[in-house]
């Protein structure tokens, strides 16, 4: 795992619902699963539910072992201190860390675990804030960062690019920027969006039970298309998409509830 020795995505298994966010119903925007720096450790998982109001980010749970996940045992949680917040349900863990939208900005926290604090907040040129570009089914979600078997990555929008998606690859050190692709897909038609091997996909919905794996953007070769992979959900709205390199699965908050998926690639060229 966590090698890029295939090609694109050709298939998603039917969804495996693990529960509801430990928080209950009235949550129902956020995110969750796990490391997604390829070679991390796989035991933790975390869960991170937005408060009601579908935006602010001020808690955070991780679990040392799926087991403890499933029955809500044995779990570490966190509430994050007043002016450390974080926007939206594009947060992601990497390399033991979490990287979110900073809140009512346009900057990247990165936020360390073990001390509790942001460590670094920084701006992402010129990307939109403040709801101004968020998918089509989940507020403040200008900011969405993501990781692969390549790296960090910022997915967003600006207004220089008519509010389509724009990803940048992202240090996750100091939070530069270390290059950015802009595509011709716009931002809020788009209900979440995730990275694999540097292949932007993105997701649109069909109906309540059904979305589509609609749209690609390549970073290595500039080049972006259209297909269709269908892609059951348990419940009408999806928050949040998080790829693991590690087991190429993906985790969707969907309506409060954690599921996940296996994704089935085409064999290399």
């Amino acid at each position: 795992m966590g090698t890029c020795q295939h090609g694109s995505i050709s298939g998603i298994s039917k969804p495996f619902v693990v529960q509801l966010n430990y928080l209950g119903p009235n949550n129902r925007y956020g995110g969750w699963g796990r490391d997604a720096l390829a070679g991390a450790d796989q035991d933790v998982h975390w869960v991170a539910p937005l408060s009601t109001d579908a935006r602010t980010m001020n808690t955070l749970r991780t679990y040392s072992t799926y087991s403890d996940l499933v029955i809500y045992k044995t779990s570490l949680d966190r509430s994050f201190p007043s002016g450390n917040y974080g926007q939206g349900g594009g947060m992601i863990m990497f390399n033991k860390t979490m990287y979110f939208n900073c809140y009512s900005s346009g900057n990247l926290c990165r936020y360390n675990l073990q001390t509790n604090k942001v460590e670094l907040a920084v701006n992402l040129p010129n990307a939109a804030s403040s709801n101004r570009f968020s998918y089509s089914s989940s507020a403040y979600q200008d900011i969405d960062m993501a990781g692969d078997e390549e790296g960090l990555w910022a997915i967003y929008s600006t207004v220089a690019n008519s509010g389509n998606i724009v990803i940048s690859k992202i240090d996750p050190i100091s939070l530069a920027v270390k290059q950015t692709w802009t595509t011709g897909q716009y931002k809020p038609a788009v209900t979440n969006a995730f990275m694999v091997c540097g292949v932007l996909y993105a997701t649109r919905a069909i109906s309540t039970k059904q979305e589509e794996i609609f749209y690609m953007y390549d970073t290595k070769t500039e080049k972006e298309g259209y297909f269709s992979i269908p892609l059951e959900k348990p419940k009408d709205n999806v928050q949040s998409l998080s790829y693991d390199p590690n087991n190429h699965k993906l985790y969707m908050y969907n309506d409060g509830f954690l599921v996940n998926y296996a994704l089935t690639f085409k064999s290399p060229l």
